[in-house]
């Protein structure tokens, strides 16, 4: 009898309040869930709707909003693509047309010229739509930091706090790198691309040609470098504080069986029971955070991506008939494009792996 009734006051005594859909109110409070729902920037809510953590645990509901979201951008994107492509190829043929009346110095005039209107065509388009692309990486440089604090708080309370902090530390501060770097070096780098790849194709200077290339490289290759070297220390940190946290959660737990024979496995199992919440919060907040990461860089992504599709075709179809200087140009403003492209998706990547590790981690 008095077993029973210690097993019967200490069920009670750890019994919390949850929610109706499983998630328990108080660690829904205590690990800054709210904030997480607060923290949700103005664009992810016009693509997803009023979503919060609840909604997170239906996520085909949220899937379904974001592909309908994608569709919607997606029409968009692509006719104003094509009209911008469009452009460019007729001012292409009428440089195309005009060559045949023009000889020696007329000739580069007409190539000249060519490039102006390319680039007058080219390059409104091409500012606003590198600014969309860092307004993407700065809303989700700022929504990290409250969804992460929250995902480490969850992972610890499922006994993985040296793992959780790990994981912490080496998402935000690639986020923090990746956003200084695009603010200070790839953006102004993808605006150096644009002039100096439209001086080269005018002037047909050797030196402005390999220093676009130049250009070119170093940008794609510290954003692959930021993004692999987060990739790396994201694995072997976890991996090493994982097995850590796992062999001292297991320690604790029999320490505590057999320290205490009855009251001991009540409060291990229990710890199990608190831990198992932990983790389907930490799902919810999980998909909430990848779902809200997507909607984030969606327009900006498919608008670029849509742009150096289009630019791109322009370029092969230019380069039947146009001068070379001419469908060159057209190729490398997709390349800028593409530039921009691959930072606001190393952005969303990098914010991905981060949520999956925290998710997928297992505890006690």
């Amino acid at each position: 009898m008095r077993r029973l009734a210690v097993f019967i006051l200490a069920a009670l005594a750890l019994m919390t309040p949850a929610l109706a859909d499983g998630i328990d109110a108080e660690q829904y409070e205590a690990f800054g869930a709210a904030e997480v729902e607060e923290a949700v920037p103005d664009s992810a809510r016009d693509a997803l709707g009023g979503v919060t953590v609840e909604d997170a645990l239906d996520a085909d509901g949220l899937l379904s909003r974001l592909a309908d979201a994608a569709l919607d951008a997606l029409r968009g994107a692509v006719g104003s693509a094509a009209a911008s492509a469009l452009k460019i190829v007729a001012v292409c043929a009428l440089c195309s047309l005009a060559a045949p009346f023009a000889a020696g110095e007329a000739a580069r005039y007409i190539t000249l010229a060519g490039c102006l209107a390319i680039a007058g065509a080219a390059f409104t388009e091409a500012g606003a739509l590198i600014s969309s692309g860092a307004e993407a990486v700065e809303e989700m440089n700022a929504f990290s930091r409250a969804l992460l604090p929250c995902l480490t708080a969850a992972a610890a309370a499922g006994g993985m706090a040296g793992s959780a902090a790990a994981k912490y530390a080496a998402t935000a501060l690639a986020m923090d790198v990746l956003l200084s770097l695009t603010r200070t070096l790839l953006l102004p780098l993808a605006y150096a691309l644009l002039a100096v790849r439209t001086a080269a194709a005018a002037t047909g200077s050797a030196a402005l040609d390999a220093a676009g290339k130049l250009i070119k490289w170093l940008a794609f290759t510290l954003t692959a470098l930021v993004a692999s070297g987060f990739t790396l220390y994201l694995s072997v940190t976890g991996a090493v504080a994982a097995s850590a946290d796992a062999a001292a959660a297991r320690a604790v737990k029999t320490a505590v069986s057999a320290a205490l024979p009855v009251v001991g496995g009540i409060i291990s199992d229990a710890a199990g029971t608190l831990a198992a919440g932990a983790a389907l919060l930490r799902s919810a907040v999980g998909v909430l955070g990848c779902a809200v990461a997507a909607a984030v860089c969606l327009a900006p992504f498919i608008a670029l991506g849509a742009r150096y599709l289009m630019y791109k075709a322009a370029s092969v179809a230019a380069s039947a008939f146009a001068p070379g200087p001419l469908a060159g140009l057209i190729a490398d403003i997709g390349a800028v494009f593409a530039l921009v492209l691959g930072v606001t998706g190393a952005s969303a990547a990098m914010l991905f792996v981060g949520i999956i590790s925290f998710v997928k981690a297992v505890g006690i």
